[in-house]
């Protein structure tokens, strides 16, 4: 993703949603991606950017991101590793690769789960894919919540008397 690209969506911070997707971008083809920037764009979602594997594993040494998208070759190795790195986690991993007029997406990790026969998605269809990844992870969400609203102290006590 270039700059201009990059400070278009960071400039969205005030008309993010409530709870905002952390994202982070892999690689240096994502930016040839258009569907991709519209569905950012149109999600209003902010996301951080890594040119290689080794920028990767620092950024999510330092935050815990909810959607991960990585080319699968970078400039200092293939992003395999990125498996066990984010497996277990709350993160969802999708690989990608750049053909010569479009990507091909492979879902790898849902929530830190490893995807065994996930389909290959094509950039027409990528759209679908990402929104129905959002959805498991604002839904997941809204249960955790309502989960430590229900398990709390305050909750139990009024519940016991």
């Amino acid at each position: 993703m270039n700059s201009t690209q990059h400070a278009r969506i960071a400039g969205q911070e005030e008309t993010m949603r409530n709870g905002s997707i952390s994202i982070l971008l892999v690689g240096e083809n994502l930016q040839r991606c258009p569907e991709l920037h519209r569905w950012l764009d149109n999600q209003r979602l902010l996301c951080e950017c890594a040119a290689s594997y080794q920028g990767a594993c620092s950024r999510t040494s330092r935050r815990q991101f909810d959607l991960v998208i990585s080319e699968y070759q970078l400039p200092d190795r293939t992003a395999f590793p990125l498996l066990d790195l984010l497996a277990g986690s709350p993160a969802t991993l999708f690989f990608s690769r750049a053909l010569e007029n479009d990507f091909l997406w492979l879902l790898m990790l849902d929530r830190g789960r490893r995807c065994i026969g996930a389909p290959i998605v094509r950039s027409s269809k990528l759209h679908g894919a990402l929104d129905s990844v959002l959805y498991t992870i604002e839904t997941t969400r809204e249960l955790e919540d309502l989960a430590d609203e229900l398990t709390s102290t305050p909750f139990l006590d009024s519940v016991s008397r």
